[in-house]
């Protein structure tokens, strides 16, 4: 956590004094990329937390596998392509295009396991992906996942090492690739929860292979709408989309802290969105109430003083004013584990947006409801 906290800090002061833009642009680039780089950070010891107190729990629903592998792919594919690596994915026929299971911690696990191969890939380097079914028993299936790559390899010695929390193959990893050592842990622990396990394959200078199996359910649906899929894939960059295609529309932020209030605020100066704004739950309550006509979308934080975002969700929806049953109601929150998500759904609201805030999913929410 020190190493990009020291990055942030330090940038931070590089860009507030230099008069020059292009090293101030230089420094923000770089004080956003550390930023994203302690994200994702806490969120790996968070989740480590969990596992340690027994509260990390899969929460499956039906997806489909294709969408998934693109979400996956769409996070991977520009660290790939800025190294210049070719990658193929090979999915077998037989695998179910539907399947029931947690597809939030399976692309965890992909996502950890691709990342981890592009980093240790050399530029120009080959990496693959490849699923296969390997039996069916009563609608149960065994999904085996290959990541396979032509890097730096990986000794027996240290293989031994790669599952364990906080511990890399060899002292120098994190000082040369980066990382926690809390990667592979994580997936070891998330692959267990679905009965399955993984493992390596690798001699050093040769490259690596890492399998790992799952038991999911066979999915009831066969395939998706082609025409939503198409809009769902070809959906433009949230950065290349007009602005202000929300002119007029009005947003009721419900947030106790000044700053986030802020952000959020300067975030969507240019979206032509009407903002009204609430410090807690209780004053979102009374805005609603008295106005309930006046909102087209409510972001609510969910810990605040006097009344927390649940409880006001639920007195929202609890007014006799049938506008106010049907506003659309986002959580704006830090708490982003499962249960936190289920727990907004079940007051009644309508989505989750986690803090830090990623625009492009703020601009996906504003679309779903606004556009």
């Amino acid at each position: 956590m020190r190493t990009p906290l020291n990055a942030i800090i330090g940038m931070a002061s590089i860009a507030k004094n230099t008069r020059d833009i292009a090293r101030k642009d230089y420094a923000l680039k770089k004080l956003e990329d550390a930023s994203a780089s302690l994200l994702g950070i806490v969120n790996d010891v968070l989740d480590m937390a969990k596992i340690e107190a027994n509260k990390l729990e899969l929460s499956p629903i039906e997806y489909g596998v294709e969408r998934m592998l693109q979400k996956v792919l769409s996070i991977v594919k520009f660290r790939m392509d800025e190294k210049q690596q070719k990658f193929e994915m090979v999915v077998d026929a037989k695998v179910p295009h539907f399947i029931v299971g947690d597809d939030q911690r399976l692309s965890q696990v992909l996502t950890n396991l691709l990342i981890n191969a592009s980093k240790f890939t050399p530029e120009g380097g080959e990496i693959s992906l490849s699923i296969s079914p390997q039996n069916e028993e009563n609608g149960v299936c065994e999904l085996r996942f290959e990541v396979t790559d032509n890097g730096i390899g990986i000794s027996a010695e240290q293989q031994g090492k790669l599952f364990q929390a906080f511990l890399q193959a060899e002292s120098g990893t994190s000082r040369t690739f980066g990382g926690t050592g809390l990667g592979l842990a994580l997936c070891k622990r998330i692959v267990e929860l679905m009965s399955g396990q993984i493992w390596v394959e690798s001699e050093l200078g040769k490259g690596a292979k890492f399998i790992f199996t799952v038991q999911v359910e066979r999915g009831e649906r066969v395939s998706e709408c082609p025409e939503a899929y198409k809009t769902a894939r070809q959906e433009e960059p949230f950065m290349e989309a007009p602005r202000d295609r929300f002119c007029g529309r009005k947003l009721l932020l419900v947030e106790d802290v000044e700053i986030n209030r802020e952000i959020v605020m300067a975030l969507l100066d240019d979206t032509g969105l009407i903002i009204d704004v609430a410090e807690n739950g209780y004053e979102a309550l009374e805005k609603v109430s008295s106005e309930a006509g006046r909102y087209d979308l409510v972001f609510m934080d969910i810990q605040m003083p006097r009344m927390d975002g649940l409880e006001a969700t639920r007195q929202i929806r609890a007014l006799p004013d049938e506008r106010a049953k049907k506003l659309p109601i986002v959580a704006m929150t830090a708490n982003v584990f499962m249960d936190d998500v289920e727990k907004c759904l079940a007051a009644g609201m309508n989505g989750h947006i986690g803090k830090p805030l990623d625009m492009e999913e703020v601009m996906a929410v504003l679309k779903r409801f606004l556009a």
